[in-house]
């Protein structure tokens, strides 16, 4: 069998991981006294995205103390899950590559996915830094909140990079099917920032995503099935 296609096997089986980790983080618990920011229903992207001590007011205080635990959890998890989202991207990448070594777009986008994994850990490590002080009954600290939220959008920002690469590869393959949910998802990421951050922006993005993440495995399986659309070396 051909490399490329065992790096296509490896993007199904990070697809499978990606789909298993909602189910292993579980649903979040009451949230409280303290509503969450404006527009947000999901606490993980609340506390990403949070740009002030009173953003986070649903994590403070007793009450929370359940929803702080249950983050603590999702957090432990988070570890691994940049190795089945990114992961997935970056095999699927490398495929590409492999069936075209000098299809250079493949191997910056591969570079781009294997760089979101160690950003996500470092956002990772800020958030668990902050979840600490806050399970302390201290309030969080401005420069803790500004190292979060920069750490968050060098994510987000290399997400919206190698989904905007992933729909180039696929629409230079005339597989213009498979481009559509990666625009969707760049441009969802940029409405998010260009927004400020705000709650509902960001639920959005969030959904969108999805439909973006499932164009892995659905590509990997076309490329397995069949031949790809040839294209000229460098595309």
């Amino acid at each position: 069998m051909r490399a490329s296609n065992w790096a296509f096997i490896a993007a199904i089986v990070g697809a499978i991981a990606t789909l298993v980790f909602p189910i292993l983080f579980g649903s979040p618990p009451d949230l409280g006294a303290a509503p969450m920011a404006d527009g947000f229903v999901t606490p993980v992207l609340a506390l990403e995205f949070a740009r002030s001590p009173a953003d986070l007011a649903f994590l403070q205080g007793d009450d929370a103390a359940a929803l702080r635990e249950f983050l603590i959890h999702t957090q432990s998890l988070d570890r691994f899950f940049p190795l089945a989202y990114a992961g997935m991207a970056a095999m699927a990448f490398l495929a590409l590559g492999l069936r075209n070594p000098g299809r250079w777009l493949a191997w910056a986008a591969l570079a781009v996915a294997l760089v979101t994994i160690g950003a996500d850990w470092a956002e990772n490590t800020v958030m668990n830094r902050l979840l600490a002080e806050l399970g302390t009954g201290a309030e969080p600290r401005a420069g803790l909140l500004a190292a979060l939220y920069g750490h968050t959008w060098i994510k987000w920002g290399l997400i919206a990079l190698y989904a905007a690469l992933f729909s180039v590869l696929m629409w230079r393959d005339k597989r213009r099917l498979l481009a559509v949910p990666g625009v969707v998802a760049a441009l969802a990421i940029a409405a998010t920032w260009l927004s400020g951050s705000n709650g509902q922006v960001a639920e959005i993005m969030g959904v969108l995503l999805i439909p973006f993440m499932l164009t892995f495995p659905l590509a990997a399986l076309m490329y397995l099935r069949g031949k790809s659309a040839p294209s000229k070396p460098g595309a």
